[in-house]
């Protein structure tokens, strides 16, 4: 069997109280009728895999390859690649198919060449070449069988950036509430079918996840209460669903928990930079901010919101989500505010060097017919001193905050004086 592998084919050797762990990189694909369920620690790059030696259904990342026994026998079989089980079949009776016409052999089957993907196969004694491309091989059980058990099982495990997921999270808003809608799309980027069992997700990343375009995508959506967890400072979600099967080069839509939330407060917020030379008219741009506070445990990240209106969604904001943690409490910036606009206009200044006594006058307009809650912030270039003004507090040494409530199709006006220092 090793004796087909070309000169390109790697290998790995892991040494360990004077005994040898061989694997021989090859070029397999795993037939969807043999591939066993596979135990995974999903991953958004790659994922960590535990077989057992005989079934390795993806290609292991180089250097990856990990015996999880302490003295283990040498192993020799070939990894997953394009067309390795193949050669497990070399020199065995086989049975091949093929892939677009209604034609099939049955023979033996005698080498593979690698280079010119062909393999020859001896059919009722006379030798035949073919396209590997083109063909389906189809082992025969009985000398699998004999195979199986002349050659020991032992538990493996490694890394494979076949499998991965990437989140899909959304902020849906509606009726006064936040519901927190969290998916996992799980991406199967083999040549192989993919049966998980015992499996989980795992999240560890700052960067935003690349989409994989794939050649077809199924969907599994349905309840999901089991939670994420944060353990061993990592996130972790378990797989409720055993025996959850990915096609070659597919995706699959799996919900994560979900939660709802009751907003605790919206308003319109602007905010503004002023300085001494500061003259006119300052244009207030308004946006729509909520607050809500989580009720369970989520995934950090990038959030999509959404407005639903009936059973239709209005898209919105993505906002980035650096806590998502039961009892948190969080405010969003769902889009431009289209109900009010304003402006801020130095009325006087005594000095355009410090100290400088300054009158400022803030026009608010809501178009809408109701009543807005606004806050606009103003953040100067000097140390502030507010000396009078109504609705207005002072949040940090050169930025003060106006807040309070407009009401339906009006206009506002307000005055405050404050003292800037250097």
């Amino acid at each position: 069997m090793i004796s087909v592998v070309d000169s390109k084919t790697k290998g790995i050797y892991l040494m360990k109280q004077s005994q040898v762990y061989f694997g021989v990189i090859g070029l397999l694909v795993a037939s969807p009728l043999l591939s066993a369920p596979i135990n995974a620690v999903i991953g958004l790059d790659n994922s960590q895999i535990i077989e057992n030696n005989q079934t390795i259904s993806l290609t292991p990342n180089e250097g990856t390859l990990l015996p999880l026994q302490e003295n283990f026998s040498p192993i020799i079989y070939p990894q997953s690649g394009a067309y390795g089980n193949w050669l497990n079949e070399i020199g065995k009776k086989v049975r091949i198919e093929h892939k677009q016409r209604d034609l099939s052999y049955t023979g033996r089957l005698v080498k593979l060449e690698q280079n010119s993907l062909s393999f020859s196969i001896s059919i009722n004694g006379k030798l035949t070449t073919l396209p590997l491309s083109d063909f389906y091989l189809i082992p025969n059980e009985q000398d699998s069988e004999k195979e199986g058990t002349s050659s020991a099982t032992l538990p493996i495990s490694y890394q494979s950036n076949q499998l991965s997921w990437s989140p899909q999270l959304n902020l849906v808003l509606e009726d006064g509430s936040v519901s927190v809608s969290q998916q996992a799309m799980l991406q199967n980027r083999s040549d192989s079918e993919i049966t998980l069992e015992d499996s989980i997700l795992h999240y560890s990343r700052t960067e935003s996840p690349q989409f994989l375009k794939v050649e077809r995508a199924s969907l599994a959506m349905d309840s999901a209460p089991a939670a994420v967890t944060y353990q061993d400072n990592e996130i972790l979600f378990p797989l409720k669903t055993n025996n959850l099967t990915l096609p070659p080069y597919s995706n699959l839509l799996y919900a994560l928990p979900s939660s709802k939330s009751k907003i605790s407060n919206q308003k319109q917020v602007a905010n503004i930079y002023t300085h001494n030379h500061s003259t006119g008219e300052i244009k207030l741009n308004f946006e729509h901010q909520i607050n809500f506070t989580f009720e369970q445990d989520g995934l950090p990240g990038q959030y999509k919101i959404f407005w639903k209106k009936d059973k239709l969604l209005i898209p919105a904001n993505t906002v980035t989500l650096e806590t998502v943690r039961a009892g948190h409490s969080t405010s969003i910036t769902t889009n431009k505010s289209q109900d009010l606009t304003g402006h801020l206009t130095l009325i006087n200044a005594s000095s355009k060097k410090y100290p400088s006594i300054q009158t400022w006058e803030a026009t608010i307009i809501n178009h809408s017919n109701q009543a807005r809650n606004y806050s606009i912030g103003q953040s100067t270039n000097g140390i502030l001193t507010i000396i009078e003004g109504d609705e207005v507090n002072q949040t940090s040494a050169n930025s003060l905050k106006l807040s309070g409530k407009i009401e339906a199709n009006s206009e506002k006006t307000l005055h405050y004086k404050i003292k800037l220092n250097n």
